[in-house]
């Protein structure tokens, strides 16, 4: 199924849609693809591109939040653990398990004891976690390290005062801008519309009795500047940060407010050294701050920073003091003979922001950590406008279980009596899911049989099995049928990524600027630094399948490289 490259088609302008949805996150995807898998007519609206807000810069993994314990949200533990479970059998060339090991030190806090309880409650709250799942899938119960042998495991952890450490496991997001497009994907295929670089600048509307009626919205292309109106019977406001930003133009009290935490994330040399640890370890300082320390491609993937934005900032952007603070962290729970993480250890970061919902007049007082991941649904018909609803909250992993509660409410108010169809979101997978609760690694070794055939490597056939799932096969068939399309994009970073994977970003994958294609359809842009002269051979491929020629090639890898090298200089040098 291709995603369009370029604005609204006429049939987009012509038609009322049932339902608007505006926010191309997790969250928005995960209404739109309900929506439309119930057969509504469904239009989803972002000012960026698919996750290019927050939803790609996530800590990697599908998790059931095991220190939301700590807060006693007992229900969004257990719905976690619930979805969990669903996004790794929908999705297993994506998501995949992986161990956890909460290291336990005598001056820590939570305490040995504190730590084996709540362990022992996540396990008993994920009781379904195997139903349904082959052997090779099946989740283990967490187990005890000793000292020595938690050690072994992770040699890098500060053997002063360590008594072991509780092993669980959780759900790795390999990739979560893949997997966002995936659903998409899925969403597509069952007749969804999806505009990206559009902002949505104000509502159509009337009124009626004193009530402001909201008909559609209106929106401008980011890239062309085109404006126009869209006609919908109802519209999901699911910008996630953004929430009340979109609400605005109403100019009216809706009672929504958001904290927005900005998290940032590190991705570094391997601690321990290359390939010697397969575990994430949660490594709380004594300061009581803690990271994530995962394997990740090679590298140790650290994070993330939890830090309060403040009201009207805009500054979504990773800078020195994030990445001094994470460093310092996990620097504070590192043995003398390890050598500590630098600024010069970096080799990317990545920062999103969480929607978080804001409680009481005051907010939370900037302390973002403790507030709770709850979603909540805003229907602003108690505040005199009809029509529109807002998502606030929520996190990736309950996205699914979102969208089916969205839908849910839009069907008993505005959609009520609008013909459906049975939707099955828990078992439909997304369209490139090669199997429901399969083990991954047969399929991947048939992904690198067909690659062989045309004269690439395993790791290249596998990593193309890992990212495209069913869609490989197409991918495939560019370097059939154009076998230069099998280049590497680069060999920085260990980047298996080849030229086909960058036509297909733009010819079926709805890529619309080198970020799209670089930083959320391509691996490349995650793995560290990209080269003037990548970003080059990347614009040179997709360039001219939008149009391009030679001279604004050049001029737009330019203006990329400027962009990426500013954005970089932030986190690398103190003001």
């Amino acid at each position: 199924m291709s995603l369009p490259q370029q604005g609204p088609s006429p049939t987009d302008l012509s038609q009322v849609f049932d339902v608007i949805v505006i926010g191309g996150g997790i969250t928005g995807v995960g209404v739109a693809r309900e929506a439309v898998g119930r057969g509504l007519r469904t239009l989803l609206v972002d000012r960026g591109d698919f996750g290019g807000g927050t939803s790609a810069a996530t800590t990697k993994y599908i998790h059931g939040g095991i220190r939301y314990l700590e807060q006693y949200d007992f229900g969004v533990v257990r719905e976690s653990l619930r979805e969990r479970r669903i996004l790794a059998l929908g999705a297993p060339h994506l998501v995949h398990q992986t161990q956890f090991i909460m290291p336990a030190w005598r001056w820590s806090k939570p305490s040995r004891a504190l730590m084996g309880a709540g362990v022992a409650l996540y396990d008993a709250l994920s009781f379904d976690r195997n139903r349904g799942a082959p052997a090779s899938l099946r989740i283990p119960h967490p187990t005890w390290l000793g000292k020595q042998r938690l050690v072994q495991q992770v040699p890098w952890l500060d053997t002063d005062g360590l008594q072991g450490g509780f092993a669980y496991h959780d759900t790795l997001n390999v990739h979560p801008e893949r997997l966002l497009l995936a659903y998409v994907k899925s969403a597509a295929a069952d007749g969804a519309s999806f505009l990206t670089h559009t902002e949505v600048t104000g509502f159509a509307q009337h009124s009626d009795r004193g009530n402001v009626v909201i008909d559609g919205v209106t929106a401008r292309d980011c890239l062309g500047g085109v404006t126009y109106t869209l006609r919908a019977r109802v519209v999901v406001n699911a910008a996630g940060p953004w929430i009340d930003r979109v609400l605005q133009p109403l100019s009216r009290p809706l009672g929504v407010a958001v904290n927005r935490s900005k998290g940032v994330h590190v991705l570094t040399r391997p601690l321990g050294g290359p390939g010697r640890v397969d575990a994430a370890v949660f490594a709380r300082a004594k300061s009581g701050k803690h990271v994530i320390v995962s394997p990740w491609m090679g590298g140790s993937f650290i994070g993330p920073t939890d830090t309060a934005l403040p009201d009207g900032s805009d500054a979504v952007v990773a800078d020195a003091d994030d990445v001094d603070s994470i460093l310092t962290t996990v620097n504070s729970t590192m043995n003398p003979g390890e050598r500590a993480l630098t600024v010069d250890d970096v080799v990317a970061t990545t920062v999103g922001l969480r929607p978080l919902i804001r409680r009481g007049e005051q907010g939370d007082g900037g302390n973002t950590y403790s507030a709770s991941r709850r979603h909540e649904l805003y229907h602003h018909v108690d505040r005199g406008v009809t029509n529109l609803w807002s998502i606030g909250g929520g996190k990736w992993t309950t996205a699914r279980a979102t969208g089916e509660q969205m839908v849910d409410a839009l069907l008993k108010h505005e959609l009520r009596g609008v013909p459906t169809r049975r939707f099955d979101s828990e078992r439909s997978g997304t369209s490139t899911t090669f199997a429901w609760a399969q083990d991954a690694a047969p399929f991947l070794a048939g992904v690198a049989s067909a690659a062989g055939a045309l004269g690439l490597d395993t790791a290249t056939g596998e990593h193309l099995g890992r990212l495209y799932g069913t869609e490989y096969a197409a991918i495939i068939g560019l370097i059939g049928a154009q076998p230069g399309l099998a280049r590497r994009i680069t060999h920085d970073h260990g980047c298996l990524d080849v030229l086909a994977q960058a036509v297909y970003a733009v010819t079926h994958e709805g890529a619309r600027t080198l970020d799209d294609v670089i930083d959320r359809r391509l691996v490349v842009g995650t793995l560290g630094p990209v080269s003037r002269a990548t970003i080059g051979v990347i614009a040179d491929v997709a360039g001219p399948l939008w149009g391009w020629d030679e001279e604004r090639c050049g001029r737009e890898s330019d203006a990329e490289f400027s962009r990426r090298t500013t954005l970089e200089r932030l986190w690398r040098t103190h003001t």
